[in-house]
């Protein structure tokens, strides 16, 4: 790490002959709310990534941020009780929405490609990717004035029942459309909730919980390859396997949808379990980072700055570059299984040990991120773990050794999930451009999948070797951009550090609108 000076370091413990010779003009230059930070006392890290994961780091993104000992406390009760009320209810909520995504390739082994006539399921899987695209920026503007809980659980919902409706395609015209619908339902979930996360939680804390949602799609892909073999066994007169599977994932997705109505909360300003100080401190937090989100608040400003802003373009191609790897296990594990000679049932069962594996990096991907030293490295270290399991699976014929690749490539795989999103938000401020950002880099990343479904078609059976070789490219492509977005990152940090702008002139609503803009802004490497 380099010595540069960090975005959301904790200012060092301040005394009163400290504060008192504070200059005016430095306090501008920072947007310094704080009036009593003579009484305060924080501690300082000596980096940004230092803080990356550290529940009780507090972040410092526009000026210095400084809690009393009372407040510290009360901010890792509100942590708590923010995954204990929201975090760990929303996972449950994206597994929902991840195993109606698979569903179709879950059932391709038991039979929805022979009873819809179908050469294959690339083009249905595909179509998913379409309208995840097109419906995330949409889907979060909508958030913006409508409340969360309200927005996601009907989301949840439409998905829901859109997915049991699978099971009346009598084509492969009908379950396109069905996977059309249902890419839009979850694209509108999957960018609200990243929406609403960096409105509960400062950006140093955002990895850790991404990490927690997408390890759920771990999971869900560990679990339903032999729940699919289960009910892919069932034998009945009415309907067919592949049809109880839609059926099965599309209810119990739609009971969590009525629960989430009741459960998830809008804001933390207006939630019951928080007590009166723990609302307190979470809000000068979010004021400090320009995060705190209200309905109905937009800023035009905010919206054309994230469409034109460069590094929300370039973390959402590096991200849908990377997402096409992390896509390839989810997709296909169980169709590799199965093609190396495990057999259908035993191969379907099997899969879940590398999603296994993909469910531990990814649950833990927040630790990994703070061990590498920051995130860029961690994706970059993951991007060579991702060429040697690939490579194993291209160089042998021994179903063994290939399936240990396939573990390591799932795991490998899949840090880059949480990783873009997290990293890319957390260098946002003002909720507006953190809500389309989000949506924006989620959207064209999650794209990546539209690619996979086409890279491993049946015809490559059983080694697959074009799809692999094509996988090695990309991630050393995702390595290398990778490595030049950090130093790029840098350059401005320093820039920032050497020559801050005056904005002494600026309104408040202006300097608002700066967001990543504001002089004293530090982006997270």
């Amino acid at each position: 790490m380099s010595g540069e000076p960090a975005a959301d370091q904790i200012a060092p413990e301040a005394t009163k002959s400290e504060a008192s010779d504070t200059t005016k003009d430095k306090e501008k230059i920072q947007n310094q709310s704080t009036t009593n930070a003579s009484t305060n006392i924080a501690r300082k890290h000596d980096s940004c990534d230092d803080a990356a994961g550290d529940d009780e780091g507090i972040p410092e993104l526009q000026g210095k941020l400084e809690l009393s000992v009372a407040e510290e406390a009360a901010y890792k009760r509100y942590l708590r009780k923010a995954d204990v009320h929201l975090a760990l209810f929303i996972c449950a909520g994206y597994m929902m929405s991840f195993l109606n995504r698979v569903a179709l390739s879950q059932s391709k082994p038991v039979g929805v490609v022979k009873d819809m006539h179908m050469s294959d399921v690339t083009v249905p899987l595909s179509i998913f990717y379409v309208s995840y695209l097109v419906f995330q920026v949409p889907s979060n503007i909508v958030l913006k004035h409508v409340r969360p809980s309200i927005w996601l659980s009907f989301l949840a919902a439409a998905w829901s029942i859109t997915g049991a409706c699978g099971a009346l395609a009598k084509s492969q015209g009908g379950i396109v459309a069905v996977r059309f619908f249902i890419g839009a339902f979850e694209a509108g979930f999957t960018a609200g909730v990243i929406a609403v996360y960096a409105s509960w939680y400062p950006r140093d804390q955002l990895g850790k919980r991404l990490g927690w949602m997408y390890s759920s799609a771990s999971l869900a892909s560990m679990w339903a390859g032999p729940a699919a073999a289960g009910l892919g066994s069932i034998h009945s007169s009415v309907l067919k396997p592949y049809q109880i599977l839609f059926i099965f994932y599309g209810c119990i997705s739609f009971v969590w949808s009525f629960f989430a109505f009741f459960v998830v909360r809008d804001y933390p300003e207006t939630c019951r379990f928080l007590a009166k100080d723990e609302k307190s401190v979470i809000k000068k937090i979010m004021v400090q980072q320009g995060t705190r989100a209200r309905i109905g608040e937009f800023s035009n400003t905010q919206l054309t700055r994230s469409l034109l802003d460069w590094r929300v373009w370039a973390w959402s191609v590096i991200g849908f570059a990377a997402n096409i790897t992390a896509n390839t296990g989810p997709l296909f594990a169980p169709i590799f299984t199965v093609d190396m000679g495990f057999g259908r049932v035993a191969g379907q069962g099997m899969s879940a040990i590398p999603n296994f594996c993909s469910f531990l990096v990814s649950f833990f991907s927040g630790d990994l991120i703070r061990l590498s030293g920051s995130t860029s490295a961690a994706v970059v270290y993951a991007q060579v773990f991702n060429v040697i399991g690939l490579t194993m699976a291209v160089a042998t014929t021994n179903s063994a050794a290939r399936f240990v690749g396939l573990c390591i490539f799932n795991a490998a795989s899949i840090l880059a999930v949480p990783a873009f999103p997290s990293w890319a938000v957390s260098n946002q401020s003002g909720t507006t451009k953190t809500a389309i950002a989000s949506a924006m880099v989620s959207s064209i990343g999650a794209f990546g999948g539209f690619a996979t479904s086409y890279m491993y078609p049946g015809r490559d059976a059983p080694r697959y070797i074009p799809g692999h070789v094509s996988n090695i490219a990309i991630c050393v492509f995702v390595a290398v951009a990778t490595i030049l977005m950090r130093v790029t990152l840098q350059l401005s940090n320093r820039h920032r550090e050497k020559s801050p702008s005056d904005i002494s002139g600026l309104t408040d609503e202006q300097v608002a609108d700066l967001g990543d803009r504001h002089p004293a802004f530090r982006y997270r490497l």
